[in-house]
């Protein structure tokens, strides 16, 4: 059986829009007996600054402040400030390397209010996390993780976000944990992460029961339904399985892969005659194209499920359609078992173009005994003989050659 599991990363966590928590450029603070209060000219600056980015032109409000702060004559309040402010600018144009950097000088400088550095710690993580940088982001998210009063669920998942990336699949699955625990109504790729966590770890009983949550909440993504049969099928609960595909292909979710996968199980689990009705009715809507390949997966599926005259039927088909040897040799051993000879030297009396020596020499041997069996002895000898040529066949080849050979003695001393 093939065990379908789904271990891709997320790319949701892939931070699409950075929420960048900071100071108003133009702000005053007052932290405790210190007062925090930007020079008129910085603030003239940082003002035309702002105004410029409110009305989209960013490179406009990042050249202003460049040359503001390459004068070396700003205090450490309103450097930091400015490096802070250049930082929104190279975010709102989508530059997060170049904006996590200025974010990190600002920082750097010491110089701002707690809170606001507070603040900056976790939209350092973010962008350092958005652009793969884990190791780092987990720092400073640490460092916000210890002052933060009241922690959100959103930065457990920015966590796991980041030991996704670094593998560490265990602190992955202690932060989403953490943050399901602190909310009622998870969004479903919550689900996803923690689940990419358990399969990593092989925690399959567990990934088992988040899917059967999963799906209780989203029934008709059929993702979720192949990927717990696959985990049913790694834990070796086979008939599980099987019935979750059942379920699906009653809702009527399963596509073709999904729907070949059930045949497959019903056939594993020795069920041929529930795989060729399904095999049938999805050929026969056109589903499941009715090529070569799947003809003889419906044929074999009847023939192992007893219902010779179907099998018969489709293997003419096959016959008819693809001039197959490996049809024309399965309709010759139908007839074959059912001692239906004349029928057996019909398909098999005939000029294999098979390449496959083995394939001929089979068909021959049984040519050979339906002939013996309709006394066609000379027949029954020449295809005998010809079936020597393969190893597979030669010793029963001999044996019916050398127990023709003493019939004819003893019919002649008669």
């Amino acid at each position: 059986m093939n065990i379908i599991l789904n271990t891709a990363f997320p790319r949701w966590l892939l931070v699409s829009l950075i929420l960048i928590i900071g100071i108003h450029p133009l702000s005053t603070f007052a932290d405790g007996k210190q007062a925090y209060l930007l020079d008129p000219a910085t603030h003239d600056v940082l003002s035309e600054s702002r105004m410029a980015m409110d009305n989209g032109k960013n490179a406009v409000a990042l050249e202003k402040l460049k040359r503001l702060v390459s004068s070396n004559k700003l205090k450490d309040y309103d450097a930091a400030v400015v490096y802070q402010t250049m930082a929104f600018a190279e975010n709102n144009l989508g530059n997060f390397t170049t904006a996590v950097e200025y974010f990190i000088k600002a920082l750097a400088l010491n110089a701002l209010p707690d809170d606001v550095t507070h603040n900056l710690n976790y939209s350092i993580a973010q962008l350092l996390i958005h652009i793969e940088r884990p190791e780092e982001g987990i720092k400073y998210l640490s460092k916000w993780f210890a002052k933060e009063i009241k922690v959100k669920p959103e930065a457990h998942i920015l966590a796991a976000t980041a030991y996704y990336y670094l593998k560490d699949y265990k602190q992955l699955i202690a932060q989403v944990e953490k943050a399901l625990a602190l909310t009622d109504t998870p969004p479903l790729n919550w689900y996803e992460l923690l689940l990419a966590g358990y399969y990593e770890t092989k925690e399959y009983n567990k990934a088992s029961i988040l899917l059967e949550k999963i799906i209780s909440q989203h029934p008709d993504k059929s993702s979720y339904w192949i990927q717990l049969a696959g985990i049913y099928e790694r834990l070796k609960q086979d008939k599980k399985a099987l019935a979750i595909y059942e379920l699906a292909y009653t809702k009527g979710i399963l596509q073709k892969d999904a729907i070949l996968q059930l045949i497959n199980n019903y056939l594993y689990l020795e069920m041929p005659y529930k795989a060729a009705v399904i095999l049938e009715k999805e050929m026969a809507v056109g589903d499941i194209n009715p090529n070569l390949k799947m003809l003889t997966l419906l044929a074999d599926s009847w023939f192992l499920a007893h219902e010779n005259e179907k099998a018969e039927s489709v293997f003419k088909e096959i016959i008819d359609k693809y001039n197959d040897d490996k049809a024309r040799l399965r309709l010759g051993q139908l007839y074959f078992e059912a001692e239906q000879w004349a029928k057996s030297t019909e398909v098999l009396d005939v000029k294999f173009q098979s390449a496959d020596s083995t394939l001929v020499s089979k068909a021959n041997l049984l040519l050979g005994i339906a002939q013996y069996h309709l006394k066609n002895m000379d027949k029954a000898t020449r295809a005998f003989t010809q079936a020597l040529t393969d190893k597979s066949t030669n010793e029963q080849a001999n044996w019916w050659l050398e127990y023709l050979r003493k019939k004819a003695l003893e019919s002649q001393k008669s």
